[in-house]
């Protein structure tokens, strides 16, 4: 438990809203969800403009420069930028990953 040191003018709105802890600890959840549904939303938006960009989500883009070398080469010869692409592909799936966990474990609680 962490203690929080509040502004009067924001303790005395809200308790006009009723039991204070209460009031704070639904104002904190909401704020949380929100910041975290926007890091989820950002998160998909890449992932959604990745895979428009190759055809492809990015389980099956891992597969193939995994173990296709005609992609690979492909790749080489028409995206200048895959590998960039790939690493930010993952990194951004790995974050929707965690934000998500993070959501769930919000709503489980």
């Amino acid at each position: 438990m962490t203690t929080l040191t509040l502004d009067p003018k924001y303790v005395d709105i809200l308790q006009a809203f009723g039991n204070l802890e209460d009031t704070v600890e639904e104002a904190i959840h909401r704020y949380v969800v929100e910041r975290i549904n926007e890091r989820i939303e950002k998160a998909r938006r890449e992932i959604l403009s990745l895979e428009a960009k190759y055809g492809m989500s990015y389980q099956q883009f891992y597969e193939r420069v995994t173990t296709d070398e005609a992609f690979v080469e492909t790749l080489e010869d028409t995206q200048l930028m895959w590998e960039l692409d790939w690493h930010t592909w993952e990194y951004y799936v790995e974050v929707l990953a965690e934000w998500l966990g993070r959501l769930e474990k919000l709503s489980t609680s």
